[in-house]
């Protein structure tokens, strides 16, 4: 049986498109948005192949900034969920329990400072904003063993977003997909900081915030 691919930013910001395909967006995006320009700002004449190579730079490392796994943050979230978590501790000695989970949004933002160098010259320097927020709509979770054994059917819609504060927004999109293509769980996830298991996400994965419907 072959693994189930992993579900990342890039996928909810571009679809299943070719890494060329993206790459060439993103070149545009950095471009007309401004973001080039302050990838330069130190060398005030560029040539054009130093400005092909500078900003070709500036893409890749974006590209690799969206390499984030949505079920990391998902289950990041999850592991601060107070419902999951007493769960967890009732049967980590041993037991089953059903939980409701109610709609709700787990976020994490990244916001790296990068510095453009070509060669061994600094051309130039900015900050990038990158925010996902996975909104969960009501299933089931079954937790065993102070594990996450399984969740019930329901979707998550996944919205990212890239900006730049000295810029603003450069894009925005959303998708929407199976909790269950989105959490790997063909082994039992711990939700307790102590049990043995995959290790968890970065501390930056926001505490899953309740949706309220109108």
């Amino acid at each position: 049986m072959t693994s189930p691919a992993t579900i990342t930013a890039r996928l909810a910001l571009f679809g299943g498109v070719a890494r060329e395909v993206v790459e060439d967006e993103l070149a545009t995006r950095l471009r007309t948005s401004g973001v080039e320009e302050l990838a330069l700002r130190r060398t005030p004449v560029v040539a054009a192949g130093l400005r092909s190579t500078a900003l070709g730079e500036v893409v890749r490392t974006v590209d690799e900034l969206l390499d984030i796994d949505l079920g990391g943050i998902a289950v990041a979230g999850w592991r601060r969920y107070e419902r999951l978590r007493d769960a967890a501790l009732r049967t980590r000695a041993g037991g089953v329990e059903r939980v409701e989970l109610s709609a709700h949004e787990v976020t994490r933002t990244c916001c790296p400072r990068l510095e453009v160098v070509v060669g061994e010259n600094p051309v130039g320097e900015f900050s990038l904003e990158l925010d996902v927020a996975v909104l969960v709509q009501p299933l089931v979770a079954i937790v065993r063993n102070g594990m996450l054994l399984a969740l019930g059917p329901g979707d998550c819609t996944v919205t990212v977003s890239l900006g730049a504060p000295e810029v603003g927004p450069i894009m925005k999109r959303e998708r929407v997909f199976k909790v269950a293509n989105v959490v790997d769980l063909r082994r039992p996830i711990p939700l307790l900081r102590n049990q043995p298991g995959p290790a968890p996400t970065s501390p930056s994965g926001g505490l899953p915030r309740p949706v309220s419907h109108h």
